[in-house]
């Protein structure tokens, strides 16, 4: 598996922790502020993701 596609399953599976810890056990504002700490870190990782370049392949 490649180290970004690794790293942005990293990132989904806590920001459904925090989703749910956010949505489920703690109150009004810090599950507002999990929820939002959860589309921040996703956000980061695809983002991290996209902007990473691709090593060339040699092949034209």
């Amino acid at each position: 598996m490649d180290s970004k596609t690794r790293t942005l399953i990293i990132a989904v599976i806590m920001a459904v922790i925090l989703w749910l810890l956010g949505g489920f056990v703690f109150g009004h504002v810090l599950g507002i502020i999990c929820v939002f700490l959860s589309i921040v870190i996703v956000g980061l990782a695809t983002g991290n993701m996209m902007n990473t370049p691709e090593p060339t392949s040699g092949k034209k």
